[in-house]
C-alpha cells in the first residue's frame, strides 16, 4: 500500500481537528448565544466538516442553502437538514430567490454568501466554517498559475478571511477529500453527490479529474512560495497606505503624490468602489499616466485644496439605483442602514441634487462626494440623510464594504 493510500485510510480524530482549529481562533466561549456557523451543502466535504465541528464544540449551527439551480435542489436541501438534525446539529434551510439571466454561477455565489452572512448575524455567529480542502487549494492555485497570477492569486484560498460582518474560516485546507470520506464512512454517515461536481463543462471539474499527483505537488510548491512573497508585499503596502493615505468616513480617500503607485492605487480603487476584484494592471498604469479619470466606478482627480496628490471617490453615474428600506439593507455595496423606522415604501438612494442642502464648507467634503452618499427618500422627498447637514433627520449608515484594503479575499464561497 502506498503512503497516499495509507493517508486516505486514516480517519480524522477529534484531537486532530481541535489542533487545526486552535490557530484559527480566537473562538468565543462554547455557549448557545454565540454558536459557530457551518455552511453545509450536503456533500461529503461539508458533512464531514459538520461532523468534526460538532465533536469539537457543542454549540454549532448549520446553514443549508437551496440555490434552486437544479430540480432536485429543494428535496436535497431538506434531506440534508434532516440528516444534520439526526447528528444533533441545529440546522436552518435558506432558500435563494430566482436569479436574473446571465452569469448564473457568479450570481449564485454572491446570493449564497449574502444569505449565509444574514443567517449568521441573525443566529449570533461571528464565524462561518466552510469545507474547502487540500484538493480545492491545489486546483485553485494550478488554475491561477495558468492565468499568470501574481503572488496574491497563487497564495490560494485563505484559511481565514473577513467577509462582510463575519469571519470565513476554512479549517480543512490541509486535509485530503479522501480522508474526509473515510471519516464519514467510519461514522456511518451518508452524504449527497452533486452531479455538477462531475460535469466537465466546468473548468474546475476538468482539473479536478485531470491533475496528476506531480502537478498537485507543484501547485503546493507554488503556493508556499507565493504566500511568503505576498506577505512581504502586503507589509510594504500597509506601510505605504499608513504613510500616504487619508481615509474619510464619507467613503473617499486622499493619496499623497509620493504614494501614487500601482499597488496603492489598486487597493484604494477596490476599497472605494466596494468591489471584490482589482482592476487590471494596464488600466491602473494608464490612470496613473493620465493623472485623472475613472476606473471601477471610482473617479480620481488632482486633490487641489485637499492635498498635494489625488483624491478618489465614487463616481455618481456608477452608484446603484434605489433599494427598499429594511433593517441591515446595503446600498451600492458600500453603505449599510442601521435601523428601519421609516414610512412604508421608503427607499435608500443617492443624495444627488439634495446634497446642496448640507453645510459642505463646514464639513469640508468635496461636492461630488456628497452627491453619492445615501439618503432615505419617501414619495420623491428626502426625509433623512447621513449624519450631517440641515433639514431632514439624521440617518444611521455604516461602511459595509467587506473587502480589506490589504490582502486578497478569495472569490470562493
Amino acid at each position: 500500500m502506498t503512503s497516499e493510500s495509507l493517508d486516505s485510510a486514516r480517519i480524522i480524530g477529534a484531537g486532530e481537528f481541535a489542533a487545526l482549529m486552535m490557530p484559527l481562533g480566537s473562538w468565543p466561549p462554547d455557549m448557545e448565544a454565540a454558536p459557530v456557523g457551518l455552511a453545509v451543502s450536503g456533500g461529503a466535504d461539508s458533512m464531514a466538516l459538520a461532523f468534526l465541528a460538532r465533536r469539537w464544540r457543542r454549540n454549532v449551527v448549520a446553514f443549508v442553502v437551496d440555490h434552486g439551480l437544479r430540480p432536485a435542489s429543494a428535496s436535497e436541501a431538506c434531506l440534508t437538514v434532516g440528516r444534520l438534525k439526526q447528528m444533533g446539529i441545529k440546522a436552518h434551510l435558506l432558500k435563494l430567490p430566482p436569479f436574473a439571466r446571465g452569469r448564473i454561477q457568479e450570481r449564485a455565489r454572491e446570493a449564497r454568501f449574502a444569505a449565509l452572512e444574514d443567517a449568521c448575524v441573525t443566529e449570533g455567529c461571528l464565524d462561518l466554517l466552510i469545507a474547502h480542502h487540500a484538493a480545492d487549494q491545489e486546483e485553485t492555485v494550478w488554475m491561477r498559475s495558468l492565468r499568470a497570477s501574481g503572488p496574491a492569486g497563487l497564495s490560494g484560498i485563505k484559511a481565514v478571511s473577513i467577509r462582510g460582518r463575519i469571519r470565513i474560516v476554512r479549517p480543512l485546507l490541509s486535509l485530503s477529500p479522501q480522508r474526509l470520506r473515510t471519516t464519514l464512512r467510519a461514522g456511518g454517515l451518508p452524504w449527497l453527490e452533486d452531479p455538477s461536481n462531475t460535469n466537465r463543462r466546468f473548468e474546475r471539474v476538468r482539473w479536478r479529474q485531470d491533475l496528476t499527483p506531480p502537478q498537485r505537488q507543484q501547485a503546493a510548491f507554488l503556493q508556499a512560495g507565493a504566500v511568503k512573497e505576498r506577505l512581504c508585499l502586503e507589509a510594504r503596502l500597509a506601510a505605504d497606505l499608513a504613510c500616504y493615505v487619508t481615509w474619510y468616513p464619507e467613503g473617499w480617500v486622499s493619496l499623497e503624490r509620493d504614494g501614487v503607485c500601482e499597488e496603492s492605487l489598486s487597493a484604494l480603487l477596490r476599497l472605494v468602489s466596494g468591489g471584490s476584484y482589482r482592476p487590471s494592471r494596464e488600466a491602473v498604469h494608464q490612470l496613473i499616466k493620465q493623472g485623472h479619470g475613472t476606473l471601477l466606478g471610482v473617479r480620481m482627480r488632482p486633490a487641489g485644496r485637499f492635498g498635494n496628490g489625488v483624491i478618489l471617490f465614487r463616481e455618481e453615474r456608477a452608484v446603484s439605483g434605489p433599494v427598499r428600506v429594511r433593517a441591515g439593507a446595503v446600498w451600492d455595496g458600500r453603505w449599510r442602514l442601521l435601523g428601519a423606522d421609516y414610512p412604508q415604501g421608503s427607499e435608500i438612494a443617492a443624495l444627488g441634487d439634495a446634497a446642496s442642502r448640507s453645510d459642505r464648507q463646514r464639513r469640508d467634503i468635496p461636492a461630488a462626494v456628497l452627491r453619492t452618499l445615501p439618503g432615505i427618500w419617501h414619495d420623491g422627498r428626502l426625509i433623512s440623510c447621513p449624519h450631517f447637514g440641515n433639514g431632514p433627520e439624521v440617518a444611521g449608515f455604516v461602511w459595509a464594504v467587506g473587502v480589506p484594503v490589504t490582502g486578497e479575499n478569495p472569490q470562493i464561497v
